[in-house]
């Protein structure tokens, strides 16, 4: 609610509301005018309106204090510069998301690639000499060579 009324007087200014309260607390004063103090049956709605007309001032020094609170109404200037921060925050929100997934795939790429090739050709040159090696010391062995 608090919220609301904050939003409320940041677009529109205290003004409007001010006048609403205001307005609603000169027909509470006039019916107090038009009631009679010494009939039972009005006292119960002066009393009403008593308490109508308390919180109707309370609502007033609440706007005031409110409006002090949030710095004003909101201008046409600062409504753009809000505007346009909101549009940055979301495209920059969404560059960065897109960025990350393309770094990821990009990370993903060059470790498929060190997979690859983390053995070099000559590593696997010696082990292909070493293993023609033993395949030749197990065929002399056999008989096969001589």
């Amino acid at each position: 609610m608090e919220l609301e009324l904050k939003l409320t007087l940041k677009l529109v200014g205290g003004k409007e509301v001010e006048a609403e309260s205001r307005e609603l607390l000169d027909q509470v004063e006039t019916q107090l005018a038009k009631l009679d103090p010494a009939n039972k049956a009005d006292k119960k709605k002066i009393t009403a309106l008593n308490k109508d007309k308390k919180a109707l001032e309370q609502r007033l020094a609440r706007i005031d204090s409110l409006v002090q609170e949030i710095g004003g109404q909101l201008t046409g200037e600062e409504a753009k510069q809000l505007i346009l921060r909101k549009l940055f925050d979301l495209v920059n929100s969404e560059l960065q998301r897109y960025l990350n997934a393309e770094k990821r795939q990009l990370v993903a790429v060059v470790e498929n690639l060190w997979d690859k090739y983390a053995v070099s050709s000559r590593e696997l040159e010696q082990q292909r000499r070493e293993t023609l090696q033993e395949l030749d010391g197990f065929l002399e062995e056999l008989g096969y060579l001589g």
